[in-house]
């Protein structure tokens, strides 16, 4: 089953640190769940307003237990995020 997660900035969020940037790479490199697509969205500036992630999990549960791991949510820097089946309809 695939999952978008969508985790949005807070307002306050300008930069990440190297070594935050540094364990997520890490957490998506990982060799388990499969991620399809990861990266920022941004707004018409160009400012990073959140991070979103397309990847392959067994069940929602298990797919809420991942994403609890990711460096940017246990760093703080969400205001909010949000996790959502996704249909790949093209593609």
């Amino acid at each position: 089953m695939l999952y978008a997660w969508i985790g949005f900035f807070k307002p306050t969020v300008d930069k990440i640190p190297p070594p935050l940037e540094r364990r997520a790479t890490d957490f998506l490199s990982q060799p388990i769940i499969k991620i399809r697509s990861a990266g920022p969205l941004r707004d018409s500036t160009g400012k990073r307003m959140a991070m979103m992630m397309v990847f392959e999990h067994h069940g929602r549960e298990e797919a809420e237990s991942f994403v609890t791991d990711s460096p940017y949510l246990e760093a703080d820097l969400y205001d909010d995020h949000r996790l959502y089946e996704y249909d790949d309809e093209i593609g």
